[in-house]
């Protein structure tokens, strides 16, 4: 498989990620054990880019290939989080504990003006609540007859259709056949010159 900049971004890679790619690898590159082994050095996602270049069957033996590394990577990391969380605990605790007043205060200060706000805003709502029930009335009335016409429309629109894919989708199930037919001939060939 070769992978590309653009290839990258049209499946939303983070812009920095692509970045370092690009300045790697302009052309694109080929993936390779040793591709791989530069993006790992050059610390890009190469978690991220399973997720979203494996096919749905590939998923479990990468699963099982990397889960030993995960479980490395967790026991090793362990200790730290700990003592992470140990260290910020108080901290935490401490800020909860020195903003709740402010938080106090802030609510005090603002709930007299959401009241306001809310009652301010009831009236107006009601009435938009009122006018919008009026027009959608109106609107439902105008809409259900345009349905009405419109699946009429469709349905022989449709028919038309029908009748046409299903020659259509003859002659493409026979081509696919065909052309599957060769793929499983090719790839059966492959894997006997793999195993050899």
């Amino acid at each position: 498989m070769r992978v590309t900049a653009k290839l990258l971004r049209k499946h939303h890679a983070c812009e920095e990620q692509v970045e370092i790619f690009e300045a790697e690898w302009q052309d694109g590159v080929k993936i390779t054990e040793a591709s791989l082994r530069r993006a790992v050095e050059l610390k890009l996602d190469i978690d991220w880019f399973a997720q979203h270049f494996l096919p749905a069957s590939a998923w479990k033996t990468y699963d099982e290939a990397t889960a030993p590394a995960w479980k490395t990577y967790n026991e090793a990391t362990a200790p730290a989080w700990k003592t992470y969380n140990e260290a910020t605990a108080v901290a935490q605790k401490t800020y909860n504990e020195a903003t709740a007043p402010a938080w106090k205060t802030y609510d005090e200060a603002t709930a007299p003006a959401w009241k306001t706000y809310n009652e301010a805003t009831a009236v107006a709502q009601k009435t938009c609540d009122e006018a919008r029930a009026v027009a959608w009335q109106a609107y439902n009335e105008v809409r259900v007859a345009a349905q009405k016409t419109c699946d009429e429309a469709r349905a022989v629109a449709w028919q038309a259709y029908n009748e046409v894919r299903v020659a259509a989708q003859k002659t493409c199930d026979e081509a696919r056949a065909v052309a599957q037919k060769t793929c499983d001939e090719a790839t059966a060939v492959a894997l006997l010159k793999v195993l050899e």
